[in-house]
């Protein structure tokens, strides 16, 4: 087993009902991985037998206060000791074997290279530009508004600290990561979108997204049917996409404006430290 490198499942306690088949999934699609589960909880612990599952529990002391998504993040980094980490979320439910091999082995990269700063292990997510030096392997374009993503990617945690800022979102972060990262020219690859495929040859095959907006997305109804998975999913309901009116639109870009313009001061702050 690769050692020095860890899972980090980004939650909220909001989201434990997706907790019992993210793990039963995990369980029977990952029997390889025998390392440690971070799961970023703010107070609850959860536990999956013949799983070890570190219940982070990051907002514990001070239960009363809402923390952002990138201040919960940045807590949990904190409390791993390892340099290598594998960012997922609890929606993203396994539906077939992982290929723990492939996986290891670029984690094994990025321990002895130490200019791979981030690996993108699906074709979702952010673009390819060229094919890199490494197998298999692409770099990821310095421009491009995609560079950052949420989905499933080896990180050096020292690395993705530097991108995160304590008041931002999960869209804020890959948002204004993207632009950070145009600046900072980190190294950046994914893998090459020939060989890699959704639906056709996954690393880590998984749906992209379980639950869009609070609410399920259609696609877990047979992979859970499959694997004898009760959810009551009418506590959530379904995801129907809908028109959103100029009203909410507007309403909604008035209610992010502040960190936006935080963020934007904070953009143009790193260009000025990066000409020094």
């Amino acid at each position: 087993m690769t050692k020095n490198y860890s899972i980090l499942i980004n939650t909220t306690d909001s989201f434990e009902d997706c907790w019992i088949p993210f793990f039963t999934l995990f369980k029977k699609f990952w029997p390889d991985y025998l390392g440690t589960i971070y799961l970023n909880t703010e107070t609850k612990v959860f536990t999956f037998q013949g799983l070890n599952i570190v219940s982070i529990q990051n907002n514990k002391l001070t239960p009363e206060i809402r923390t952002t998504w990138s201040e919960c993040l940045i807590r949990a980094l904190n409390s791993i000791d390892d340099d290598v980490v594998l960012y997922m979320q609890e929606d993203y439910f396994l539906k077939d074997t992982v290929k723990n091999d492939l996986v290891e082995k670029y984690v094994r990269m990025m321990q002895e290279n130490l200019t791979m700063h981030c690996i993108h292990l699906t074709d979702q997510g952010v673009a390819a530009e060229a094919p890199a030096t490494y197998e298999n392997l692409w770099t990821v374009p310095t421009q491009h508004r995609d560079r950052i993503s949420c989905q499933a990617a080896l990180w050096k945690k020292a690395v993705l600290l530097q991108y995160l800022r304590s008041y931002e979102s999960g869209w804020n972060f890959e948002w204004w990561g993207s632009k950070r990262a145009a600046i900072l020219k980190h190294n950046f690859y994914v893998v090459d979108k020939s060989w890699c495929k959704k639906d056709h040859f996954e690393i880590i095959p998984y749906i992209f997204t379980g639950v869009i907006g609070g609410r399920w997305f259609s696609e877990v109804i047979p992979l859970f049917e499959d694997n004898n998975l009760s959810i009551d999913f009418s506590k959530r309901g379904f995801f129907q996409e809908k028109k959103i009116t100029f009203k909410n639109r507007l309403k909604f870009k008035l209610k992010r404006t502040p960190t936006e313009i935080r963020s934007y001061i904070g953009l143009i702050a790193l260009k000025m430290k990066a000409r020094q």
